[in-house]
Parts: C-alpha cells; structure tokens; sequence
C-alpha cells in the first residue's frame, strides 16, 4: 500500500509540474542486483534548490506556487520507499527533474 502512494504521488507531480507540451517518463529496469523505477519530466519551473531542500519537510519545490498542497508529497514519499526498503534519489540536472526508486531484486 505504501508503494502505492508512493508511485501515485510521483506520477501526479510529474504531470502537475511538467512543463505544458512534453511528456513525463516511466520506466524498470535491473541493474546491478537491483530493480530501478525512474520517473522524471522536464520541469514547468526553475529548479533553483537542492535535493536536499525539496526533501525537507514542510519545503515546497516553488514557493510561489499556489496550487493546492502543503509540500509533503516528497518527502512523505522518500520515507514510504525507505519502510519498503528501499532508496529513494532525487537528481535535478538543468530543467530535468528525476526520481529514481530502487529495490533489491528478487529471484
């Protein structure tokens, strides 16, 4: 249940914050002895902030924005993944905004 809110909520803000007219990205694989979901879109705002600031608790991505949320989303996420163990990165590289998710694979 709590992978589940955990995709949930990356999916909604991928496509809530994508900029208008490009697509969000899904995608599975192994690699390593481990299973990678990778989630990313090109973002509809400056990324000006760290990782570790969008992780915080309580830290909007935009402070400006005014859309409905109290900027959990997040950071609730990362602690879901962490219970299911497994590791939750955030990577911001110029307009590129990408979660990956991984878990140690089974047989």
């Amino acid at each position: 249940r709590k992978l589940s809110r955990v995709m949930g909520n990356l999916i909604q803000n991928t496509m809530k914050y994508a900029m208008p007219g490009t697509r969000v990205f899904l995608s599975a694989y192994r690699e390593e002895g481990r299973v990678v979901i990778e989630c990313k879109n090109v973002s509809a705002y400056p990324l000006d902030f760290s990782p570790e600031e969008v992780l915080g608790r309580f830290v909007r991505g935009d402070s400006s924005r005014s859309t409905e949320g109290n900027g959990l989303g997040l950071p609730i996420a990362k602690s879901y993944t962490e219970l299911c163990g497994g590791d939750f990165n955030l990577v911001l590289d110029g307009d590129l905004f990408k979660v990956l998710l991984s878990f140690p694979a089974t047989k």
